[in-house]
């Protein structure tokens, strides 16, 4: 009785050992194709963040010129900051009403290297003084740029 008992019991320990060993190579395989699959996910995220949409040439016609877009949004608060009026190069920009996401208009221009002037008048809330500010921008178009967009968003403005 006693050798068919140690056999049952080392029969035990050998498959509970087996089953241990089989369960951790299991983990293993799944934790190394989550490893993977983050790399290819952060991967893709970077080549993402790296394409260029834009233009690959200069504009047709005068390869001189320089595409330039001027995007206007009002402030994304609900109460905040209303555009009024944009001038770029004094050119005045036509405006529409805000839509849902803050919109107000754009333009497109075709301009040769050089600085340009960028005005824009916002309305404040009402209670503030001044009510209406002005604000001014120098655009710079470098003779290396194919496309240039400027955004207005209330009272700041990027240019990239």
């Amino acid at each position: 009785m006693p050798i068919l008992r140690q056999i049952l019991v080392c029969g035990s320990l050998l498959g509970i050992g087996y089953a241990f060993l089989y369960c951790h190579q299991e983990a293993a395989v799944l934790t190394s194709s989550l490893h993977e699959t983050n790399a290819s996910v952060n991967l893709s995220q970077q080549i993402a963040s790296n394409t260029y949409f834009g233009p690959i040439k200069p504009a047709p016609g005068n390869s001189q010129l320089v595409r330039l877009e001027v995007l206007v949004r009002d402030s994304p608060e609900a109460s905040g900051l209303q555009i009024v009026s944009v001038e770029f190069n004094n050119t005045n920009i036509p405006l529409k009403p805000r839509d849902i996401y803050g919109n107000r208009g754009n333009a497109s221009f075709q301009v040769k290297p050089g600085t340009y002037p960028l005005q824009w008048v916002v309305n404040r809330d009402k209670f503030a003084w001044p009510r209406s500010v002005t604000h001014e921008e120098v655009v710079t178009v470098s003779p290396r740029d194919l496309w240039l967009e400027v955004s207005i968003e209330g009272e700041t403005v990027s240019i990239r």
